[in-house]
């Protein structure tokens, strides 16, 4: 248990908190909050020197240890360590010293925390907020700061960190807390599918989170992410003690911190049931957890999970933990999980919620995004809309899934997909700040929300920037001549060096913006120039003169269905607007806009009738009575239509797949492909195989699989029977591809083993010893793939009754060069395995470089090619060891 001592100093000066604990030998932490820490130095001693000799009596006697400890953000963070039990009140002399010094020098607190503006940063920070707390208010449960006073936090959570660990970094947590004013970030790290139960070290990303989040004055959930499987009290869970009990020591009652003890309790076996029984097992697998942390004196607020993914609050609400300080989770997804009126459907998300609030407890949307539940489709932001109306009201504190530039509409950032958009960097740079072009839609309407403004979505349709000659005059009139309306009918028109020449105009010297009526009217009846200017700006010429002149010009461009409006003026060019040429005439560019001309305005603008059929040009000089017109060109900024991408036919999804029938026979992109170019069926090698093309980014993002093609045979509902083995014919046709590898991946999503079970080895393709492979006749590499059933990731098993429901194939980048055509061919089970077209022997020798694989751990690697992890990290330039990631290559001793 923790005693707070309380010191009154002005808000805007120094915040002081002594924190004592009733154990002694315990270390006494000392924060003093929201000041400028080299200020405070200044206030007791002048300097950081003079502050420790300030101390020198207490360290001289040994009785008390005093130590710098940290600055964290705008906090100063000190340790007083006493040893001596009779020198109770010699430290609190000198506490009540310090407080002493800073009090008599208030006025002189050179640094004032600038307050936060409620338009861009609305939300309490844990400099302002302190310490959460769970409190009822107008008879509901609801979550408050330190002052009691009700609190809502509104953030991100990450995606699995050892996928996306290259978001932690400084500058995109100082983006979230500043640019999108959030207070809270969510880590999540998965414990399963290739996290901490593999490889331990993924521990200090989390450290590397919490740290960059105290740093921007961010809350931070720590988030032990339970998913596969459902049950987290399932023997890969086993570590939760031990990793709360680590985290809670290195931050001991540090107000920052949440901790969130099971993501989603779900009924992938070993799993919970979405009952009272099921949520009676998360309960006990909270409790001890719970209890640990209380027992050390930690007050922080406790977020639990709840059955079905939790979605089952109201299961909470009915048997709830006895904890005054827990708040139970609720997830959603806006196109799966609507809204609700009332508290009475039970298969209904926010009828649980509402049935929990009702019934005594507080609720956390720890996890929800804008599409469906599997993190694609949409983004469905009405029904977000919904929900986020209905959370704010009721005070519910919510983090947005997820931070992340995953393929998948779910991800606030943009994901790399070939031939359309390179992935937003998860570091956005020392600005601090990522472009609205950058984010997703979902990212863009999640950012708006947290910082409670209206939501104006940009305008992302792709533009390109043109300019057309449309009339160049290098041969005649081009279809101009005198306007039958115009006033003036005396004027003639020749090709004079290859631009339209108009004499005559003794009587065109009109020069007012309004007048323009007085002057001869040309237009282009006869032309058969048909430009598009749909998404155009100006209209510009150029005028040549033997004299600089003003000349004054206005125009009404025309379509089939937009044939007259008035311009709003005439445009004018003065004498020293003209330039000399070096055939002694002078030159200037006269610009029309659609200011100008509603006419060419409306015809701009109108996507259904944009083809400019004519013009109408008024002509008016100040002097000259003749003059020529060249180069006439329209400019803007044009809409580019995404060019349709035609595949062949989908067909009936079949294993085996030999694609004789001309369809694809049920293989298309997986949502999360970074390639989605057409599917064609092709003859590659006398034999009808599914071929498309891909390349990859020259900036690698972290994740191989983030730019792969990611083919996938849905609902095949499978199993591999008698088989141990899936084999497929892999074909490339290289444009270019001689460095790096390919990493080719298998994955299923049996319904049983949490929807996803991947292949334990992948089969990697060395691009610098691509002309050792076997060529067709058609100029295609061939290999053989090969994958054991036997062998798969997470120790798991597919048993030879396994539903398989989905194959998936990945083919990720390890820094290679690749760009071409690939084709697939024969994907079948198979009983035995097949050697590959590789010869067998550069198989089974060691290889002189390995392709990290999920679930790979240095120290893991090491072991298996007998060297240290030291070694390889040294070989390979690794600063971190514990920072390695899937499709890295790194090369062996």
């Amino acid at each position: 248990m923790i005693e707070k001592y309380p010191v009154t100093i002005p808000p805007d000066r120094w915040l002081l908190d002594i924190f004592s604990p009733k154990d002694l030998y315990a270390p006494i932490r000392l924060i003093i909050r929201q000041g400028n820490y080299g200020s405070f130095f200044s206030l007791i001693a002048g300097s950081k020197r003079n502050f420790w000799e300030l101390m020198d009596n207490a360290r001289e006697d040994k009785h008390i240890l005093i130590r710098y400890n940290s600055i964290v953000g705008k906090n100063l963070i000190l340790l007083f360590e006493e040893v001596d039990l009779n020198l109770k009140n010699h430290f609190f002399l000198i506490l009540l010293g310090i407080i002493l010094v800073l009090s008599l020098f208030n006025g002189a607190a050179s640094a004032k925390e600038p307050s936060n503006d409620s338009k861009t940063n609305p939300l309490q920070k844990p400099s302002v907020g302190g310490a959460l707390q769970l409190l009822q208010k107008d008879g509901q449960m609801t979550l408050c700061n330190a002052k009691g006073e009700p609190i809502q936090l509104r953030g991100m959570s990450t995606h699995g960190l050892q996928w996306f660990p290259g978001i932690l970094n400084n500058n995109a947590f100082a983006a979230l807390a500043n640019d999108w004013g959030s207070n809270v970030i969510r880590l999540a790290l998965y414990v399963g599918e290739s996290g901490y139960a593999t490889d331990s070290s993924l521990n200090e990303k989390i450290i590397e989170g919490i740290n960059l989040a105290i740093q921007n004055d961010l809350y931070v959930i720590v988030d032990w992410h339970v998913l596969t499987p459902g049950d987290p009290n399932a023997p890969i869970y086993k570590d939760a003690m031990a990793f709360f009990q680590e985290i809670s020591d290195l931050y001991p009652n540090d107000p920052h911190l949440i901790y969130e003890l099971a993501n989603e309790p779900n009924g992938g076996d070993p799993g919970v049931t979405n009952d009272a029984k099921g949520w009676e097992k998360v309960k006990s697998y909270a409790e001890p957890i719970i209890k640990m942390l209380r027992d050390k004196g930690n007050e922080n607020l406790i977020l639990v999970g709840s059955p079905n993914w939790s979605q089952r609050p109201d299961l909470a609400a009915d048997n709830p933990i006895k904890d005054s300080n827990t708040i139970y989770t609720v997830h959603f997804y806006t196109g799966t999980h609507k809204s609700a009126a009332d508290s009475k459907d039970r298969a209904n998300v926010m009828s649980n919620v509402r049935y929990a609030l009702e019934h005594g407890v507080a609720v956390f949307a720890s996890e929800w995004g804008t599409s469906e539940a599997s993190g694609n489709n949409g983004p469905f932001l009405k029904e977000a809309d919904e929900w986020l109306n209905y959370l704010d009201a009721n005070n519910i504190s919510w983090c947005n899934w997820s931070l992340s530039n995953k393929n998948e509409t779910s991800a606030a950032l943009q994901p790399f997909e070939l031939g359309k958009q390179d992935a937003t960097s998860l570091d956005p740079g020392k600005d601090q700040k990522w472009s609205l072009e950058e984010l997703s839609i979902s990212g863009e309407y999640v950012r708006s929300k947290i910082l409670g403004i209206p939501y104006n979505p940009i305008n992302r349709t792709s533009r390109t920037v043109f300019s057309d000659v449309v009339w160049n005059f290098d041969d005649g009139l081009q279809g101009f001549g005198i306007n039958g309306d115009s006033p003036i009918q005396s004027v003639t028109l020749t090709n004079v060096n290859q631009s339209l020449n108009i004499a005559g105009l003794e009587t065109s010297h009109d020069i007012s913006e309004g007048n323009y009526w007085a002057n001869v009217r040309l237009s282009a009846d006869q032309s058969s120039a048909r430009p598009d200017i749909f998404g155009a700006e100006a209209l510009s010429m150029d005028v040549i003169l033997t004299n600089p002149d003003t000349v004054a010009i206005a125009a009404i461009p025309q379509s089939s269905t937009h044939s007259w409006a008035n311009p709003l003026r005439a445009v004018a060019i003065k004498p020293e607007d003209f330039t000399l040429q070096s055939d002694h005439t002078y030159k200037a560019k006269l610009t029309i806009t659609t200011a100008d001309s509603p006419s060419f305005d409306t015809i701009s603008k109108d996507s259904t009738d944009s083809i400019m059929t004519n013009i109408i040009l008024f002509v008016g000089t100040e002097k000259s009575n003749e003059i020529r017109i060249d180069n006439i060109t329209v400019s803007g900024n044009k809409v580019v239509p995404e060019a349709p991408i035609v595949h062949d036919p989908l067909g009936k999804a079949s294993i085996p797949s030999e694609f004789k029938d001309g369809t694809r026979q049920g293989w298309a992109w997986d949502s999360g492909s970074g390639v989605k170019t057409a599917m064609t069926i092709k003859e590659v090698n006398g034999s009808k195989a599914l071929a498309f093309e891909a390349a990859y980014p020259e900036v690698k993002p972290t994740d191989g699989w983030a730019s792969a093609p990611r083919m996938i045979l849905s609902g095949v509902n499978t199993t591999r029977q008698a088989s141990d083995c899936l084999s497929f014919d892999l074909y490339l046709k290289p444009v270019k591809g001689n460095t790096g590898t390919l990493s080719v991946n298998l994955a299923f999503a049996p319904p049983s083993l949490g929807y996803w079970a991947q292949a334990a080895t992948n089969y990697n393709i060395d691009l610098t010893k691509l002309s050792k492979a076997e060529k067709t006749k058609d100029g295609y590499y061939h290999y053989t793939v090969t994958f054991d059933l036997t062998k798969i990731a997470d120790n798991k098993v597919i048993a030879s009754d396994t539903l398989l429901r989905d194959i998936t194939i990945v083919v990720a980048d390890v820094q290679s060069n690749f760009a071409g055509t690939m084709a697939i061919d024969n994907v079948r089970f198979e009983k035995e395995k097949k050697a590959s077209s590789v010869k067998e022997a550069e198989k089974t020798k060691a290889p002189s470089a390995y392709i990290v694989k999920r679930g790979d751990s240095l120290w893991k690697i090491a072991k298996k090619f007998n060297t240290t992890y030291r070694e390889l990290a040294r070989r390979n330039n690794i600063k971190n060891p514990a920072l390695i990631h899937p499709a890295q290559k790194l090369i062996l001793p």
